[in-house]
C-alpha cells in the first residue's frame, strides 16, 4: 500500500499518534483504493483530482472515528458507515453517487476487518495508546 491520504493528516503532534488515528489513516487509504477500483465511481474519478478524492477519504475516515470508538467500546453493535458523512462533505451529491461511495466505504470497512483480524497491534482495543507506527512510516515508508 502507498499513501494516497498522507499519515501526517491524522495527527497534529506526538500526542495524536494514537492507535485509533492509525486505524483511521489505514481506513482512509483503503477507502481511496476502493474508490479507485470501483467501476461505479469511474465518473467520480474523472471529475475529481486525486487530491480531492484523498480529501474526501480523510473527511470520511475522521468522521467515522466516533463510530469506530463506540463499537470497540461496546456502546454500539458494529461500526456504522453512513451516507450522512457523504452528504456533509458534499451536500449536493446525487443519490446514485452517494450509494456508490457508501458501497466503497462498506467495502473498505470489510477490508479493515480482515486486516485487523490478523494484526497484532490491537488498534481497536487500545485506541488511545501511543503508537510508533506513524514515526516508523515516516522513517521507513511502507514495507514492501
Amino acid at each position: 500500500m502507498n499513501d494516497k491520504v498522507m499519515a501526517e493528516r491524522f495527527y497534529q503532534d506526538d500526542a495524536d499518534k494514537i492507535k485509533l488515528n492509525w486505524f483511521c489513516y489505514e481506513y482512509a487509504n483503503i477507502l481511496y483504493w476502493e474508490i479507485e477500483r470501483s467501476d461505479k465511481l469511474a465518473g467520480y474519478r474523472a471529475k475529481n483530482k486525486p487530491d480531492r478524492i484523498a480529501d474526501f477519504c480523510l473527511y470520511y475516515a475522521k468522521r467515522m472515528k466516533k463510530s469506530v470508538y463506540n463499537s470497540s467500546a461496546g456502546k454500539t453493535k458494529g461500526v456504522q458507515v453512513s451516507d450522512q458523512y457523504i452528504y456533509e462533505y458534499k451536500p449536493d451529491c446525487p443519490g446514485k453517487l452517494a450509494r456508490a461511495l457508501l458501497e466503497a466505504a462498506e467495502a473498505a470497512l470489510d477490508e479493515m476487518n480482515l486486516v485487523c483480524s490478523v494484526c497484532g497491534n490491537r488498534c481497536l482495543s487500545e485506541w488511545f495508546e501511543l503508537t510508533p507506527m506513524f514515526d516508523n512510516l515516516a522513517k521507513n515508508g511502507w514495507p514492501t
